[in-house]
Order: structure tokens, then sequence, then C-alpha cells
């Protein structure tokens, strides 16, 4: 055997400068209370899987036909995925969906069927099961049943076994609510109930839409929207509102309302950043699937991806919510968004207005400018992370101040390119003001207002979690927002 030539020539490899985090998605996530979707999870759909999984007359395929049919003007592109989480306002038992059960001749074969069945931390074998009676699978299903709930635990006690004539397939459901798993061993009789490889939804107690939000958070934060397809109390909506301000231009939620209780949750919200206010005039019709398609349609590696939040349409039917000057006049001031129709050379046109969100003046009230934050912020601490887990560091001097200055210069090319930040805007007295205070810099407002934009980063030095001097890289970005025209007002003159 010979020396090694590592003895004498010793070479690492490695890729150097590759991206440390991935970067958030905007897609558009909405919150299910339908038993199908796994509790403490997130499941993400392309186009026509909601229908295969939830059935096509479910809200939730109806949302995603509407959501998927977007697709934006040039550069032309479409939402790729749809993210549900569950949502347990009553909560849930850990719950087994099977599959398309077998002919009933086989099931009535079985006179001392075993089926060993695992709820939480609870697994029992029962046995003697005996199905030779039965004359429908309901028949099975009370057989099974009763077999379970003469166990003395409280999760098979009451526990409940049905058939779903729709599915052809039996559910078994859970006695208690409780956050655990369901699961069902090989056996017999459960490769003839068809349920030993199938689908489970893990329980959960009763949740208020917060909890929801939180826990569907906590498992990734990587959306940009988010609405809930049940109706919400308004207590319960200002809560999450809340939360959702508190984030700082980080989830767009949108809110359900109708014509009846628009006053209430405008009174109470429209104060509260980052809330979309949406008309709900009819079953299985959601008009916020529109703005959330938007934000996720939108491919900001493209330039000129940006693009008017109002003035968007549906790429399917989508019945008109308001259709007189009179009720859009009180929707706009009351900030609520509605799908509308005007009429155009005798053609009826409709679509989405106004695209607004709630807040106050410090807030990033236009959909488009809001969405365009989030992706800002999201790209930007995306590279702040690769810049640190990437590259050897943040030098405290004049070299990592520069570091600094490049990462900021490469998301502001980026950010001009897809229209993020807009050059040009001229700025009024008070906003000139204002950006010579933000940035110390009597001459910014002139670098905002032509090219669109003034930054500076400096490295100080603080007192750290551990109570020990620390460098911190502290920046400043100011930015033309991208604005839109919503209305043209012309002037003929005639000579």
């Amino acid at each position: 055997m010979s020396i090694k030539q590592t003895r004498y020539v010793d070479i690492a490899s490695a890729v150097i400068g590759a991206s440390a985090v991935p970067m958030r998605k905007l897609t558009a996530r909405i919150f299910s209370t339908n038993p199908k979707i796994p509790a403490g999870k997130v499941l993400e759909f392309a186009s026509g899987q909601v229908d295969d999984l939830l059935g096509t007359d479910s809200p939730e395929a109806h949302f995603a036909r509407q959501y998927f049919s977007y697709v934006s003007p040039a550069p032309a592109s479409k939402p790729k995925e749809l993210q549900i989480a569950s949502y347990e306002p009553v909560g849930r038992a850990p719950t087994l969906f099977g599959e398309k059960t077998g002919d009933l001749a086989d099931l009535k074969l079985i006179n001392d069927g075993e089926l060993n069945i695992t709820i939480g931390k609870v697994t029992k074998t029962i046995t003697g099961i005996d199905l030779t009676e039965s004359t429908s699978y309901a028949d099975v299903a009370t057989a099974v049943q009763a077999k379970l709930n003469a166990e003395s635990e409280p999760q098979f006690a009451s526990a409940y076994v049905t058939f779903n004539s729709l599915d052809s397939a039996f559910v078994i459901s859970g006695g208690v609510q409780e956050r655990a798993d369901i699961s069902v061993r090989q056996s017999v009789l459960a490769d003839a109930m068809n349920i030993s490889h199938s689908t489970s939804s893990a329980g959960n107690p009763a949740q208020t839409p917060l909890q929801a939000f939180i826990a569907s958070e906590a498992v990734s934060d990587s959306f940009g929207s988010a609405t809930f397809l049940t109706e919400l109390s308004l207590e319960h909506a200002v809560e999450l509102a809340q939360y959702v301000a508190g984030e700082n231009v980080k989830y767009q939620l949108y809110l359900s309302v109708t014509n009846q209780n628009a006053e209430d949750f405008s009174g109470a919200l429209v104060g509260t950043a980052s809330t979309g206010l949406n008309l709900k005039t009819a079953d299985n019709f959601f008009v916020q699937a529109l703005p959330m398609a938007i934000m996720s349609a939108t491919d900001y590696d493209r330039t000129n991806a940006t693009t008017n939040y109002m003035y968007r349409q549906f790429g399917v039917t989508f019945p008109s919510q308001i259709t007189t000057d009179i009720d859009a006049d009180r929707l706009d001031k009351l900030r609520v968004n509605y799908y509308g129709e005007t009429a155009v050379s005798g053609s009826h046109i409709s679509f989405y207005q106004r695209g607004f969100l709630c807040g106050g003046v410090a807030n990033p009230l236009d959909m488009s400018v809001h969405a365009n934050e989030q992706w800002l912020k999201a790209y930007i601490a995306q590279q702040w992370f690769s810049l640190l887990m990437s590259t050897r560091g943040v030098p405290a001097n004049k070299d990592g101040e520069a570091r600094a200055m490049m990462v900021i210069a490469g998301a502001v090319t980026k950010a001009i390119n897809n229209g993020t930040i807009l050059a040009g805007k001229a700025l009024t007295d008070v906003q000139k003001i204002a950006v010579t205070d933000a940035s110390g810099d009597d001459l910014a407002w002139h670098d905002v207002q032509n090219k669109g934009y003034w930054y500076n980063a400096q490295i100080v030095e603080n007192t750290g979690p551990s109570d020990l001097p620390e460098y911190v890289m502290k920046y400043v970005l100011i930015y033309g927002k991208g604005d839109w025209v919503r209305k043209v007002e012309g002037s003929h003159n005639l000579v």
C-alpha cells in the first residue's frame, strides 16, 4: 500500500456563496374545518388536487378553482400552489378515512375478525368481530363499532365507525377530542374494509382562529396571505387581525364580511394594518381568492412583475357583487373590497375593486404595495442570512459595512427591476422632510425622488442578550413605493 497523496497535496472542496436559507413564499393559505385536512399540518396543492382529496363540491375546491383560474397580465404567470391548514372551532377526534371498500360479500365471510387499533398512546386488539349477519355496509360499521365501544378506555368506548356512501369507504373516529394520531395495523378484516393503508387525521382540541393561525405558522411561515372559509365572529376576527398586524407587513389577512355586518367589521378593523375586508354575497364564491392569487402569481424575478390589484379579473365566471354607485360608495368608505360591475360600450365588465387594506397612514394600504414590501423583506432577509452563514462573516469595520452595502444594492437593483421600487415619483414637501429625518441626510430626498431609493449601513456596538458587547449591523432603506393609478380624468377642449 502506497503513502496517501494527501500527505503531500491535500485539497478541500466546497461550494461557496450558496443561499443558506430558502426564500419565503407568498403563497395563499386557507383555513378549513374539513376533517380530511390533518390537524397540525399544512398541505400544499396544485391545480385540481383539492378536488381529488376533498371532493368537487367542497368549499375548498370551489376556492381553489377560482384561485387557480387567475392569470396575471404580461409577464403572464399564475399561482403554482395553494396551502390548506386545519381549523377546529369545535375540536376534532382522531379520524381514519378508509379507501373505497371491497364487496359486501367478502366482508360477510368474516366470522372472527380482528382489528389492531392505536388511538394516541392506547393500542387495542379487538377480536371476535362477526360480520356474517350483515346485510349492508352500515351493518358492518355497526358491528365493528359495538366491539370498539365494549372497551373501557374513553377513546374506544365513545368511538364511531360509519360508512361514507359518497366515497364508498369506512370512517373510524376516536371518542375523545385530543391531540392524538390514529392507525390500524394490517389484518384480514382491515384489508377487507380497506382501512389498513388509509388517510388518517390527528385529533385536536377546539381552537380559536388565532390559535389555528399560530399553530400553522409554527409548521411553516412560508406563505403570504391567509383567509378562513368559515364565518368568523367579530371578536375572533379582531383578535386575529391584531396578531397579523403585529407581524409588521409579513402577511395579508383577508376576512369575509356581509352587507349586514360590513359596518361593524369596518368600524372595528379599519385602523388595523395588513387586514383586507372582502364582501361575501354567495355560497362557494370567494372574492378574496383573487388578491390572494395575484400575490401568489407575482414572479418577482421577472421585469415589471408587480401589478395593480384593482381591475384584475378571475379566469372563471364570478357573479358581480356590486352594480350601483350607491352600494360602491358605501363599501369604498368602509374599505370593503368587492367584485364590481360596470358597463363599457354596451358590455358589462366586472373586476376587483378597490384593492385597499385596513390600517393607518403609517401602514401600506395598497395591497400591491404591501405585497411588494412582503417580498422585499423576505428577499433581503434571505440575503443577510446567506451573507452571515455562507461567508466568513461580516467584520466589524469599514469592510463589513461595504459588504452590507453590496447586499442592499443587490436587493434594490432587483426591486427596481420588478417594480417594487418606483423612480421618478414627485415627493411632497412633507415627504421630503420625512426622508430627511429618516436618513439624517439633507439631500437624501433627491435620491428617493430621482433614483427611487436611498440607503446606508453602519456597524455599532450594543449590549447583547448575554450582557456582553456585540456588534450590530444597522441599515436604513428608503424607497419610492409602487403606487398605482386607479382613475383617469380627461379634459377634452374643442376649438
